[in-house]
């Protein structure tokens, strides 16, 4: 189990994702090891120990694991006692004396504490989802009367860049466009050209969110526009991995050819 767990923290920091979920699985692994080892009471502080590899492994171990309880409180914003957490591993190791809680109790706490994270993560997301809607309107409310720029009735809002020649993209033509989406502080959080890999897809399909759709159904061949993607036309309240609920979308798109459906 504690190998398992190990490898499992090793695999999400490569991944650079450290999550409560970690550090619980962490202090599960030690709670719960059947280990028939005697804690060694005299604390090391200097490099000596670490001359044999049996010393080099174990500091290791032990380093990895506290950068990783360390980063997964520090992401969940937990309230924990530090000192308290050595205690607990400590005892694991330590068959002289009782632990301090049994099984159960562990059991039970870690999930008290789990349930708290999660509570303080959801209130947290509710306040940042009503600020980022609140900027959100404020700045199409403005931003529907700057010089150019094309407000639609569903509330999406654009303005040409460049000018396009022939017939509007339809629903079951093949488009190729390239494309950058921003948020609203100016920060990219994808672009076809960063990867020099135009995007190709069958318009209407069901695989682009609305907003995307409304735009690229006013679009003709040639054309580029920036436009303005409310959280209603893109991922919505909820949002997804990597766009934050409420966010409104920034798009610079530009439709390199249209393939009539056949």
């Amino acid at each position: 189990m504690c190998l398992y767990v190990f490898f499992y923290i090793i695999l999400m920091k490569k991944s650079y994702v450290i999550s409560a979920a970690a550090i619980l699985a962490v202090i599960l692994c030690f709670s719960f090891a059947s280990c028939d080892l005697n804690a060694n009471s005299n604390a090391v502080s200097n490099k000596a120990a670490l001359e044999t590899p049996r010393g080099k492994h174990s500091y290791a171990v032990g380093s990895d694991y506290g950068k990783a309880i360390k980063q997964a409180i520090k992401q969940a914003e937990a309230d924990v006692d530090y000192n308290l957490i050595l205690q607990g591993i400590k005892d694991q190791f330590d068959t002289t004396k009782p632990v301090l809680m049994n099984d159960s109790e562990v059991t039970a706490a870690l999930e008290e504490f789990m349930a708290e994270i999660n509570e303080a993560r959801r209130a947290r997301d509710s306040i940042a989802r009503e600020e980022r809607k609140q900027k959100a309107v404020a700045f199409l409310e403005k931003n529907k009367s700057e010089v150019g720029v094309v407000a639609t009735e569903s509330g999406l809002q654009y303005i040409i860049l460049k000018e396009g020649e022939g017939k509007v993209a339809k629903d079951g033509d093949t488009i190729t466009v390239h494309y950058t989406g921003s948020f609203m502080d100016g920060n990219k959080f994808d672009s076809s050209l960063d990867r020099n890999q135009p995007l190709s897809i069958v318009l209407g399909n069901g695989q682009l969110i609305p907003g995307w759709v409304e735009m690229l159904r006013l679009m003709k061949k040639g054309e580029k526009v920036k436009t303005w993607v409310p959280s209603n036309l893109g991922y919505g309240e909820v949002g997804n991995r990597a766009i934050p609920g409420n966010s409104m979308l920034i798009f610079e798109i530009e439709l390199l050819d249209i393939k009539p459906a056949k």
